[in-house]
């Protein structure tokens, strides 16, 4: 079952694909990017004044890896950045959003299919040093087998960003009684005058849910990858 691979098409939808090794880009136009996780290790990227900035990272059949991103988003600025992940049997992706100027706006998606023995771990940090700034996180994962994911997601709010909003939730299902989700939220608020919000979500999909496919003639991985599949394109389609 690939999950990701089937939806190439819908995932691309226009952006170019990055190929070489980022170290810092300063982003002044409206861009749509696709980078492969094999071209890229620390990336660093500056989202100018009023631009938008849609970006996908993808990790399809890969061994020990890890990536750091970061974003510093200046006034009016907009991020829509999503995280793929398949097949990866040590996936570290570490991401730090940093709202510097009022008005930004950071919109994080993060999903990982694991099974056998893969894993992922998914560092966010949140840091909002403006005044009117929004940002927000969601993570979905379906594990499988003995894989494994962790979630450690932080919210840095300073004393200057009145009016702030950040969300942040993470959500595991569980097909397997070997499987493990961790998650750990952590708030650092500096400012009374922001909304703050954080949740996570463990569990397998409920009986009446698997009885409702089943009973359409759907064998058991058909159900598994629709589960998935789902959890994918609510990712890709997280505002």
């Amino acid at each position: 079952m690939r999950i990701i691979q089937n939806h190439m098409d819908k995932i691309l939808g226009g952006r170019s694909v990055v190929r070489n090794h980022l170290q810092w880009e300063k982003i002044v136009t409206p861009a749509k990017l696709f980078i492969p996780s094999s071209n890229i290790s620390n990336a660093k990227f500056s989202v100018g004044k009023g631009v938008c900035l849609d970006i996908i990272i993808s990790a399809v059949d890969c061994g020990k890896s890890t990536v750091r991103l970061t974003f510093e988003l200046e006034k009016f600025s907009q991020l829509k950045c999503v995280i793929l992940s398949e097949n990866c049997k040590k996936f570290d992706i570490l991401v730090d959003s940093i709202l510097k100027g009022e008005w930004a706006i950071s919109n994080i998606g993060s999903f990982f299919y694991g099974k056998n023995s893969d894993g992922q771990k998914f560092s966010i940090s949140q840091t909002h040093d403006a005044v009117n700034s929004k940002s927000n996180v969601v993570s979905k994962t379906i594990l499988d087998d003995s894989s494994i994911s962790e979630f450690y997601g932080e919210i840095n709010i300073s004393e200057i960003a009145e009016n702030s909003n950040a969300r942040q939730s993470s959500s595991s299902v569980l097909w397997s009684d070997e499987a493990q989700a961790i998650s750990c939220p952590d708030l650092h608020i500096a400012n009374s005058n922001v909304t703050c919000y954080h949740g996570a979500t463990v569990g397998a999909i409920d009986d009446d849910t698997m009885f409702y496919m089943m009973s359409r003639g759907m064998d058991l991985p058909t159900c598994k990858q629709l589960v998935a599949e789902g959890a994918m394109l609510s990712i890709l389609a997280t505002p």
